[in-house]
């Protein structure tokens, strides 16, 4: 999922970063687990529009699975 969100290059998630006006950093996975912390800082509208996107990113990835 999280090449859903990234994208080829950095493309995806360097859009929403622009778009949006929030810093968006993902974190490596940790030890044996395949989950990864996202961080989002800035404003509060910024992040709201981040996360929007984030999760329109994921929902539309959801579906063509």
């Amino acid at each position: 999922m999280v090449g859903a969100i990234i994208g080829k290059g950095g493309q995806k998630i360097n859009e929403i970063r622009q778009i949006s006006g929030s810093v968006i950093k993902i974190n490596e996975p940790q030890d044996n687990s395949n989950e990864r912390l996202v961080t989002i800082t800035g404003t509060e509208e910024c992040n709201r529009m981040a996360l929007y996107m984030l999760y329109s990113r994921l929902e539309s990835e959801k579906h063509r699975i």
